[in-house]
């Protein structure tokens, strides 16, 4: 009777994002196809400095030196900032509403067991490779918003490249073994492990039509799923959570409709081929991709995504839902909550015996502080459980992290990530996943730079 509880969970997500969600809201979830990576404009006191949100409470001019704020205000002097100004972009937008873009990310990230290999910092997710420097991504990406609001109809688009390290983590790999879309598009590989090095995909292709409140999207996109994402400026860590890289979607081919006509609340939902497949259907996945989005109050967000179905000729089917909850705590902090839970049922062994239903569920906190304009720091607290061993492939058990950072963003084209991270993984038959099987627990850190263009 050890998974009735789950079961029970399952069928309470499916009943909240059916019922629950009759408050109003605005869109909470990510859509990589709405993501504007134009900088803030900075405007300029009377006082001949740049205003920062983290300051405005202490108001006049004694508030702000040459450089940002005094500690008098802030209470923090080390983190000096002037302002951003406008972000330099290589394109911009041209008369049509086309928009060109990207940036450039790469780092290094050590393990203190002193492995250096191309899998030496697994299982920690998109940075395997160990004690070395890696480019990660060199992306660029065209796109035209949908406008609905000024044509009343207007048709849109978006396609994303990569190539890097993180190329082969957001490839088609849900083909499997065959070279279907851009699955098996690498450059380089561990000829011991097998592990795909550096290779490059095609993670977004997609077309938009927009009426009124609705928005529909067809094409090859990123999931709605979750709370961190593939593109390195989005996220605040350096390193991903396991519940991103094991237990969620990274992109789906299919048709998506919005529908944001409801005050403070938007729904979305369509068809998906399945997880991590591009334009192939030989697998024959059929799924469902959807949820809602709610706005509790001016502080409060709270997300539910869902997707669920087939998983063709990959073999059984497959649920899960992440509720991620949103919360301004005020003066520049701020508190994220989530939470997954996923079942693969329908299962056969490889003699064509059914098999046991696989589960994975975790939970991540975040906590945020922006200390001005230039500068912010967070830790990231996790609990992941892969109670059949299914997902990350150590056998049974539950992985534990905790994740320390700061981002620093000097200008609105470069951002810096430095992040430590300590790993652990809690199971009973001695296993031992981490610095290349020596270990149970590990000790890791790094840092990135992304140049934005």
């Amino acid at each position: 009777m050890k998974t009735d509880w789950k079961t029970a969970m399952l069928a309470v997500g499916m009943l909240v994002g059916s019922t629950t969600f009759a408050v109003a809201q605005q869109p909470g979830y990510y859509n990589a196809g709405k993501v504007s990576y134009v900088g803030e404009q900075v405007t300029v006191s009377d006082c001949g400095c740049a205003t920062d949100t983290a300051c405005d409470s202490c108001g006049g001019c004694d508030s702000c030196n040459s450089c940002g704020c005094q500690s008098s205000c802030c209470g923090i002097d080390w983190f000096p900032c002037c302002g951003h100004g406008d972000q330099w972009s290589l394109f911009g937008e041209n008369d049509c509403g086309v928009t060109i873009g990207g940036w450039v990310s790469g780092g290094f990230y050590a393990n203190a067991g002193g492995v250096r290999s191309n899998t030496g910092n697994e299982p920690v997710a998109f940075r395997g490779i160990s004690n070395t420097p890696t480019v990660d991504q060199v992306w660029i990406y065209a796109e035209k918003l949908a406008d609905a609001e000024t044509y009343c109809f207007d048709l849109g688009y978006r396609a994303d490249f990569v190539w890097g390290a993180d190329g082969p983590d957001t490839q088609s790999f849900g083909h499997g073994d065959r070279d279907a879309w851009d699955n098996g598009w690498d450059t380089a590989k561990d000829l011991g492990s097998g592990t795909d090095l550096y290779g490059s995909a095609i993670p977004q292709l997609y077309g938009t039509a927009a009426w009124g409140d609705w928005e529909v999207k067809v094409g090859h996109f990123y999931t709605t799923i979750g709370y961190e994402v593939v593109t390195a400026p989005d996220n605040f860590f350096y390193s991903h959570a396991y519940t991103m890289n094991y237990g969620e979607p990274f992109t789906h081919t299919g048709a998506m409709a919005t529908y944001s006509g409801i005050e403070n609340l938007t729904l979305n939902g369509g068809w998906v081929a399945a997880w991590d497949t591009g334009f192939d259907f030989y697998e024959a996945g059929s799924m469902f991709l959807g949820g809602a989005s709610a706005t509790l109050s001016d502080k409060a967000t709270l997300t539910w995504q869902c997707v669920g179905g087939s998983f063709g000729k990959n073999g059984g089917d497959s649920y899960m839902n992440s509720f991620v909850f949103d919360y301004d705590l005020g003066c520049g902090w701020n508190y994220v909550f989530q939470h997954d839970l996923g079942v693969q049922y329908n299962l056969f062994d490889g003699a064509g015996a059914p098999a046991d239903n696989a589960y994975w569920y975790g939970i991540n906190q975040y906590l945020f502080k922006e200390i001005n304009e230039c500068w912010k720091v967070g830790t990231r607290v996790e609990w992941f459980d892969d109670e059949d061993g299914s997902r990350v492939g150590n056998g049974a058990g539950s992985y534990y992290a905790l994740s320390v950072g700061a981002n620093w963003t000097p200008n609105a084209n470069l951002i810096v990530r430095p992040e430590l991270r300590w790993d652990k993984f809690d199971n009973n038959t001695g296993a031992t996943p981490f610095y290349d099987g020596a270990k149970d627990n590990g000790f890791f850190g790094g840092m990135d730079v992304i140049l934005l263009y």
